[in-house]
């Protein structure tokens, strides 16, 4: 080595060493990462675009596929809202719908008769008639969005305070939902997006006769119980079909989606419709800290009190060990969730890329005149709001002002590039089925049906790892190497539960029903690096319903889009 290559090397040496070593530098490091370089990224508010502003443009340059209005328009209303927590579609041109089992357990128990146990055995209606009417269960489908924006902004300018302006804006949404039920003869509901920067109306067709058709098992739609939660691989059979009736008859709908016989591969492009239930991305990293140190470690100590309550209960009837089980399943979801938001508000470099985004956004503000003068003192504001929290009874109000005006401000800088917060209504999320880095490994892009019997033998076939009666010894006509579970990259929280999976075509190559642990963080940020969707294959579906229930009515309907006239 050359004397000027070891000095080179040792001055590179003592560098690092002063850096990772020096206190003032080594609490801006993370991972080798220093902190105060990160930059906020393009995608870090999410993916998940409304249809009134669908990015097509974007589409095109990075898919070359250009959506017009038919494929959107169709791909809307086979969309559905399922109940008040889920997502669903239309699958058939009669009223088909399909949705995640953990979506339809109320509904199973609700027409479980008093000699049966639908939850453990499942549930086939093998004729029309079977059919099973699911009491006070509706499903709503998105017909028409409305700006009504500067209606309510107007409103709003009327208010003296902050406290006035919120009230105002309540009064006017209701309002304008009573009078667009009246002339449209549809739901109707006040949507606030981006927390104030534009508000809708969304109209909905409601349907309230909806029918069971299938249901699985409980130990194979939720197979490896809360151990697999949040994690992949997966190996689960989260469906559950229902049907619409209108009339006492099957729904006639020209909105549904095909069924994708062929499946998809890695790298395949997919979209996710469905309702996500609420994020948390446009929070300013003061609220953000409030949650870290105070709101989620306080909701975590509620839970484990609930927790240990539920597993104190003695039920007396299969009845209240099912509710018990659910109950216990829900606290459980509940824990698992929290703690992943409250890891990832603990991890430096994603608080990081949150400080970049204020950051930038603060500077556009600052080199601004006018939106100084409007937005300049917003994030004081905010900061004051949350310091004096315990002493104003009118808190919530006050921030849900100041955040209004934070929405304005970002929907007023980069309009819809930047897509609003989940709200529970219909959003498309674009997405690449691809793997990821894990546990020192690669995970499968795909699981199969090998994969869930390696599981239930490895596990020596015990609880949550034990199968029905049914799945135990497979048929030879089912074909073990079928994709069975996926992952994609789509941007996906609860409320997405049992949405569609569908690709160019608008046909189903499956059904979301998860998101893996790397996910949890989404709630306040977005990444493609390990956020993974995990979804139940078109073809495992088809699989399971042809080889293990032989519901032969059923799959028909799939496959050709309708009633079979021969069954």
């Amino acid at each position: 080595m050359k004397k000027i290559d070891i000095l080179s090397a040792l001055f590179s040496i003592s560098f690092i060493l002063a850096v990772f070593f020096n206190p003032l530098y080594s609490q801006n490091i993370y991972e080798g990462i220093l902190l105060d370089t990160v930059k906020a990224g393009e995608f870090d508010n999410g993916k998940m675009w409304t249809f009134n502003h669908p990015p097509l443009d974007y589409f095109k340059s990075v898919y070359n596929f250009h959506p017009d209005k038919n494929w959107l328009d169709n791909v809307r209303m086979a969309a559905l809202k399922f109940a008040t927590y889920c997502s669903a579609s239309f699958i058939s041109e009669d009223g088909l719908v399909l949705t995640n089992h953990h979506c339809g357990r109320d509904a199973v128990i609700s027409v479980t008769k008093t000699d049966e146990n639908l939850s453990v055995n499942g549930f086939y209606a093998a004729a029309l008639e079977d059919e099973r009417k699911v009491p006070n269960l509706f499903v709503d489908q998105l017909i028409e969005i409305i700006d009504v924006t500067d209606i309510v902004q107007k409103e709003i300018d009327k208010g003296g305070n902050d406290v006035e302006k919120m009230e105002l804006k309540d009064t006017k949404g209701d309002e304008l939902v009573k009078q667009f039920e009246e002339q449209l003869n549809l739901k109707c509901e006040f949507v606030t997006l981006y927390n104030g920067g534009e508000y809708c109306i969304y109209a909905y067709k409601r349907y309230d006769d909806v029918r069971l058709v299938f249901a699985p098992e409980n130990q194979i739609g939720f197979f490896g119980g809360d151990y697999d939660n949040f994690t992949y691989p997966r190996y689960n059979l989260d469906i559950t079909f229902f049907r619409v009736y209108d009339n006492n008859q099957p729904l006639k709908t020209e909105h549904f989606y095909k069924w994708s016989i062929t499946g998809i591969d890695s790298g395949d492009v997919v979209f996710v419709v469905g309702n996500p239930g609420s994020t948390q991305r446009l929070k300013t990293v003061a609220e953000l800290e409030l949650l870290r140190d105070q709101t989620y470690p306080s909701y975590l100590s509620m839970l484990n009190f609930y927790l240990k309550m539920t597993e104190a209960m003695n039920p007396q009837t299969e009845q209240e060990r099912i509710e018990q089980e659910n109950q216990y399943f829900e606290i459980q979801n509940s824990l698992k969730a929290i703690s992943g938001f409250l890891k990832a508000l603990n991890n430096p470099y994603f608080m990081a890329k949150k400080k970049a985004f204020e950051r930038d956004l603060t500077n556009k503000v600052n080199s601004d005149t006018k939106l100084k003068q409007k937005y300049g003192n917003l994030w004081n504001d905010i900061k004051d709001i949350i310091k004096n929290k315990s002493e104003d009874e009118n808190y919530q109000k006050k921030l849900d002002a100041k955040n209004r005006l934070l929405g304005k401000l970002v929907f007023e800088i980069y309009g819809p590039k930047i897509p609003p917060d989940a709200t529970f209504t219909l959003r498309i999320a674009d997405g690449v089925v691809s793997s990821y880095d894990f546990n020192g490994t690669v995970a499968p892009v795909f699981t199969t049906f090998y994969g869930l019997y390696d599981k239930y033998y490895g596990f020596k076939k015990k609880y949550p790892f034990s199968l029905p009666e049914k799945w135990q010894n497979p048929p030879a006509d089912l074909l073990l190497e079928t994709p069975f579970n996926f992952i994609s990259t789509n941007d996906i929280v609860g409320g997405n539960s049992g949405s569609p999976v569908i690709n160019k075509n608008a046909e189903i190559i499956g059904l979301a029903f998860d998101g893996n642990i790397e996910s949890l963080s989404s709630d306040f940020i977005y990444s493609t690096e390990n956020n993974r969707m995990v979804g139940v294959d078109c073809r495992g579906i088809l699989a399971s319903l042809k080889y293990i229930y032989n519901a032969e009515r059923l799959f028909k309907e799939m496959e050709k889009g309708k009633i079979d006239g021969n069954n």
